[in-house]
This record gives structure tokens, sequence and C-alpha cells, in this order.
């Protein structure tokens, strides 16, 4: 078997896999490639399963997959491209920005580094605005498109190209990177050669007709089905951002571009902000868990409420609210109602902070996913032992009167003591807590009243390619664990702690942690008959 075939072979194994692994996910599934949904090989040479799309993925399919000029990397000729770009703009680009080098890179290794120090080595990225076709519910808007140009990769092959933001696509990956039919697919000028301006404009063709772009005659039902799915999430979103512009309460949360007033932050975090210093940041920090967790005072409490008459309206508008999670059944996405610019924004004047305690998944942060947790009688009360889909976590309280509903941590995924008690956090209205979202924790039960918090996730893809963050170490766990910190969603062994909360006992036998050989000496599971864990 070549290795053509090989690489075939994986990746309807890995779509296989996935598709199997998030049955239970209410959205969407990105087109997973199958022999079913895929029976000629023209086709299949055109589909790529979301399992091989990762950025890292695509750069080394590049160098097997992808025709090739002989024209060398020039960083002045690329220069003077987007500056072309800049004074002869087409119509669909809105926004064009600064060719910038990260902060933070990946090797080959899975190593984060920073950047070479030669300017010329790279890579750098281009953060553009393009628009779909004007009128398309699902994409004729601007959206943040950022390219990654790498010298061994431009011009001669290709840039990387990365939708930013909420963006529902069935033929982009998990991260919003385009897969490789899209790469493959790339119009070149008279030298066999990509330039900025013919990359924008196949970005401009996939958001008009994905498939025609991908040079796809033919479309397989599933795939189009999947296409279709995705689309409609993506109008779905639209049409409520658009109908509660004419609704919001506050416009100011809502300006463009976005900004925060310097009276809505607490003074300390504001003067922390101006200063931009490490021992400005660190004299304003409570460290609860040395290294690990920490919080600190982030907004006036004037501001909260000012904040919480928006979420109030929102609610009250009569507005469908996608829920941010399947254990949060009453909270709301902030970024799918208008918001996302200024949670942007809360999410730049955070990075120092998370730079600072958390090198790695603390950096080069490029997507987050922010929403509104509530807790009341008759609603959710609390919230099960877990960990967040998240890199590093900033979970802010904005109110109201409560009693109860304390923060409980335990320890790390993957630790010794990772299902060991190590602190227990009580909220307070404008305070903000942070920590890796790989940090297990839970929501007490909330006594009385009612509490809401904004939680951010913030995600950086960077982070995410390392083996720090794919490969993370495991540990067998040391010792049962604390009756505080099992989980009866995620726990083996949770019916030994705990009697199973009513209407959950279906969770009995399908939990996977400790996972298989990394277990407490003694280690018995719940039941007899266990399911057999994701992998």
């Amino acid at each position: 078997m070549g290795l053509a075939a090989e690489e075939e072979k994986e990746e309807i194994a890995q779509g296989e896999k996935r598709a199997e692994k998030n049955d239970d996910d209410p959205r969407p599934k990105k087109v997973q490639k199958t022999r079913e949904s895929a029976p000629d090989e023209a086709w299949e040479d055109k589909a790529s399963s979301e399992s091989e799309s990762s950025q890292a993925s695509v750069v080394a399919q590049a160098d097997r997959r992808t025709p090739a000029a002989d024209v060398s990397f020039s960083l002045e000729r690329l220069q003077d491209e987007i500056a072309s770009l800049r004074q002869h703009t087409p119509p669909y680009i809105t926004d064009i920005g600064l060719l910038q080098r990260p902060t933070l890179v990946c090797d080959e290794e899975g190593q984060l580094k920073p950047p070479d120090a030669s300017e010329a080595s790279g890579p750098w990225d281009l953060l553009v605005c393009v628009a779909g076709p004007e009128g398309d519910p699902a994409y004729g808007r601007p959206w943040r498109v950022n390219i990654r140009f790498d010298h061994d990769l431009w011009p001669s092959k290709l840039a990387l190209v990365r939708f930013r933001g909420v963006f529902h696509h069935a033929l982009t990956d998990e991260e919003g990177v385009m897969l490789m039919p899209f790469y493959r697919a790339l119009p070149r000028d008279e030298r066999g050669a990509c330039t900025v301006r013919l990359l924008l404009q196949h970005v401009r063709n996939f958001l008009v007709d994905p498939l025609k772009s991908w040079k796809v005659a033919s479309t397989p039902e599933k795939f189009q089905l999947a296409i279709n799915a995705h689309r409609k999430l993506n109008t779905e979103r639209l049409d409520i951002i658009r109908k509660y512009e004419s609704m919001v309460r506050h416009p100011e949360l809502f300006q463009r571009p976005p900004a925060f007033k310097e009276e809505w932050f607490e003074p300390g975090f504001l003067k922390a902000l101006q200063e931009n210093t490490a021992s400005g940041w660190r004299s304003i920090l409570n460290e609860h868990l040395p290294g690990e967790v920490f919080s600190f005072k982030l907004f006036t409490e004037s501001f909260c409420d000012f904040f919480l008459e928006e979420v109030f309206s929102f609610y009250s508008s009569g507005l469908p609210a996608r829920r941010p999670n399947s254990m949060n059944a009453y909270g709301i996405i902030l970024n799918d109602i208008g918001l996302e610019p200024l949670i942007d924004e809360l999410q730049r004047l955070l990075q120092p902070l998370g730079e600072l305690l958390f090198p790695g998944a603390g950096q080069a942060w490029d997507g987050h996913h922010c929403f509104i947790v509530r807790y009341r009688a008759g609603e959710d009360l609390g919230l099960d032992m877990h960990t967040d889909d998240s890199d590093v976590t900033f979970n802010l309280c904005l109110g109201l009167e409560f009693s109860g509903a304390g923060l409980q941590f335990c320890g790390m995924t993957g630790a010794p003591n990772a299902r060991k008690h190590s602190f227990t956090y009580k909220h307070v209205k404008g305070s903000c807590i942070c920590h890796l979202g790989r940090q297990r924790h839970g929501a007490d039960d909330i006594s009385s009243g009612e509490r809401l918090n904004l939680i951010l996730w913030n995600k950086s893809s960077t982070y995410r390619q390392s083996d720090e963050s794919e490969k993370p170490q495991q540990f067998q766990e040391a010792g049962p664990p604390d009756p505080v910190c099992v989980s009866y969603t995620h726990d083996r062994d949770f019916g030994n702690f705990k009697d199973y909360p009513k209407g959950k006992e279906h969770f009995r036998g399908r939990g996977w942690c400790p996972r298989p050989l990394y277990e407490y000496p003694g280690f018995k599971p719940d039941c007899d008959k266990e399911e057999e864990p994701d992998s």
C-alpha cells in the first residue's frame, strides 16, 4: 500500500472515530469522510477529514501533496503585495491589518517557543476581513481571516488560512482552519506561485461556493447535508444578532470598534492595565493555589449591574438562545447575541495576565467561547465536577444576591492528586478567578438567591498544537478521591463515594476517569459492566 493510500485509510479511520465520539454533540457535525460518503477516488482525493486538518498536519501535507513553484520567499515582496492590496482593495475586503510576527510558535517536535530573533525568519500573520456574497443570510458579512505566511511554504506552496471568531462551516476544522482541498485548489500566477490577492480571492470564492472553490464537480449527499446544517446554524445565529440590534438596552456594549470605559474597571485593575508590568499585575492578585488559581477585582459593582441589565434584556427579548454547553441549561452565549467584539477586546486586555501566570496556555490567544451561567431555584443549582474546553478560564461573578454556590477546586487532569480537594472559592461580585482549563473544578448548589457569572474560555491554536496540550503527562492516582471531587458525568467510581443525583443514574458505567492503567491501588468501578471509554 502506497503513502497516499495509507493516508487515506488513516483519514477514514480517524473521521469515523471522531463521528462516533461526538454522537451526543448537538451541533451539526463537520464533514467526516467515509467510504459510504465518498464512493469514488476522485472525490476522496478532494475530501479531507477534520482529523487531518489541524495547522500542523496541513503544513505537513503541503510538503507532500501541494504543487510547488520554484519561487523563493521574499519579505519585501510580501510587504509590497500587502501595500498594493491596500492601495487597490477589492470590494469584498473590508479591513487589512498589519503584518505581525506571533509571540509564540510550535515547532515540528511539538515544542513551544518564541519565534526566531531574526525578523526575516518569520512566521508572519496578517488579519484581513473578507466578506461573503451580499444578501447571503449565512455568510454575507465580513469575516476575520488570519493568514499565516511561512518562508518555507510561501509563495511556493501556500499560506495557512484560519477563520477567527465564531464561524460555522462544515468544510473547516473545529479551529476554523481550511482543509487540504482548499490549498490544493489555490490559484497561482504566471510563475506558478501564490499571491496574497489571489489567496484572498480564493477565500472569497469559498464563502460564495465552497465546493466550486475546491473544484469539486459533484457532491455526495452526506457532505451537502453537513454543509446545509452548518449554513443553517450560521444563518440562525446572525439572524438573532440582527434582530437584537434594535432591542439592545445599552448600545455602548455593542459599539464598533469596541471599547471599555475606564470607570467600568476597578481602580487597581485599571492601574495594572495601564502600567502593564509584572509587578503591577501581581499587586492585584490573590494567589489561592501556587501557580494554579488566582483571583482579582476586575469590574466595579455598578458595571456588573449595568451588564446584567443587558443580559436580562436579552432574556426578556423572546429571542432563542443556544445554550453554552451540555451542563448549563439556562445560560446564554454572549458571542451569539452581538457581543463578540466586546469580548475580543476583553480578551486582549487580559492577555498580559495570561502570559504572566500561565506561560504556553496563556499566550497567543486567538479564540474564545464566552457565556453567562445562571444558578437559581427551579433551574441549574450547581455544576458537576469537570474541566473546561479552554486553555485558560476567567470566571467573573456579576451578582446577584445569593448564598452557597462555592467553587470547589481539585487537582490537574492527569496528576496524582487530580481528584484531591485543594481549595474552595467564594464568589464576590466584580471579582474574577482564573485557572487552567484542565484544572478540575465544580460549583456547589446554590442555597438561596440567584447567581450569574460571565465565563471566558480563552483558546490558543498555537498552544493546542503542542505536545504539552496534545500529549499531557498522565500519572497514576495517588489514592481514592475526595468525595467532593468526584463527577457523576466523568468518573468510573462515582457511585462508590456518592449516590447518583436523581435523573443522572444513566451515567453509571459511562465514565472514563481514571483512565485504565492509571487507577489508584484498590480501584473498583461502581458497576460490573463499563462502556469502553473514548481514546
